[in-house]
This record gives C-alpha cells, sequence and structure tokens, in this order.
C-alpha cells in the first residue's frame, strides 16, 4: 500500500479515495461497467487487490462515489459560468459546452449502459445522483419562458429533449470522433432555434 503523505489520516483517505475514483474514471470507458472488477480499479490507483475494500465494497458504491464527484465538479463550473452569462441564451450555451466539455474529460458511462448491469432500485439511485444536473437546465428553461426568450414549450416538455440532443454526443466526443467545441456550436445552435430564441 502507499506509503502516507497527506498531514493526516483523514486527509490520506481522501486522497486514496481521489486516486480509486479516477482510476475508475479511466478505466470504465475503455472496459465498460461490465467487464471492470474492483482489482482492476485498485491496480491502476497503485493499490493492494484487497485494500480498494476498505474504501468501497462493490463496484456499485464506486459508480456513485465517483458520479456524486464529477456531478459537483460540473455544478461548480455552472455557478462559475452561467452567472456572467448576459443572456439566457448564452446561459443555454454555456450549459451545452460545459456538459460536452465534462463528456470529453470525464467520461461518465452511458446510461443505457449502466441500466443494463443495475438493478432497478439501484439505477434510481444512480439516476438521483445526476437530477442536480437537470435541475440547472429546468432553471435556465424557466427562465427562458418566462422572459419570452424561448417560446413553443415548458421547461418539464423541453428539458428532456436538451438532455437528449446533449448526451448524444456524449459516445462521438468520448471516442475522439467529434470536436468539443464544433458539437456545443452545433447543438447550442439547433437548441436554440427549437426553443424560438432570437437570432
Amino acid at each position: 500500500m502507499p506509503k502516507i503523505s497527506a498531514a493526516t489520516l483523514h486527509e490520506h483517505r481522501a486522497e486514496t479515495i481521489d486516486r480509486l475514483l479516477d482510476a475508475w474514471g479511466e478505466l470504465v470507458m475503455t472496459r465498460g461497467y461490465e467487464g471492470l472488477s474492483l482489482a482492476d480499479v485498485a491496480a491502476k490507483a497503485g493499490l493492494a487487490r484487497t485494500a480498494i475494500y476498505n474504501y468501497f465494497p462493490d463496484r456499485e458504491a464506486l459508480l456513485f462515489a465517483w458520479t456524486h464527484r464529477e456531478v459537483q465538479r460540473t455544478m461548480e463550473s455552472f455557478e462559475r459560468e452561467l452567472q456572467d452569462a448576459d443572456s439566457v441564451s448564452d446561459k443555454l450555451r454555456a450549459f451545452v459546452r460545459l456538459q460536452l466539455e465534462a463528456f470529453a474529460a470525464r467520461h461518465l458511462p452511458p446510461g443505457q449502459e449502466v441500466m443494463q448491469f443495475l438493478r432497478p432500485e439501484t439505477y434510481s439511485r444512480f439516476h438521483e445522483h445526476i437530477e442536480p444536473v437537470e435541475r440547472v437546465l429546468t432553471g435556465i428553461l424557466q427562465e427562458g419562458f418566462s422572459s419570452g426568450e424561448f417560446k413553443g414549450g415548458a421547461p418539464e416538455e423541453m428539458g428532456p429533449m436538451v438532455m437528449a440532443c446533449v448526451g448524444a454526443e456524449r459516445i462521438p466526443i468520448a471516442q475522439g470522433t467529434h470536436d468539443v467545441g464544433d458539437a456545443a456550436e452545433r447543438v447550442s445552435s439547433f437548441l436554440l432555434r427549437a426553443l424560438g430564441a432570437p437570432a
């Protein structure tokens, strides 16, 4: 097991968890959720095979911890950038770009893949972890419809459509076949036209 380099045991534990989550994030897109074991993650993080059980009892716990950390990072990005947007349309553009940048840097396992291997009640818990991101989008849409900048729908109707358009770029971006900047412009322009935003 790696030597303790942090000032306290608490900091050492936090650093070790981060290493494990980083390792899981790197491995899951190349091997998939089904083909990834805790032993693989431990080896990637430089830990003994049995040491990982001191932190995570199974793959589901690792999935939830990783998803929670990455959603928190995404929320921090939203907080920094959305407050500086000049219009609701700019907020939606920023939302799309930040989501696509997250796909490129932090490959969240595709929901359909995860759903195949998780129990229904566990998948429901997994979905709860990503709800904060959807709430940000709902807030943007509500602001747009209330101000008249967006037209022709309601947040609860348009939100899933927006997420579907953004999500369609997940795999191409993760595989490097689509450029993040080009995809952000393409998806944003399509969504803003669909929402009736001013040109």
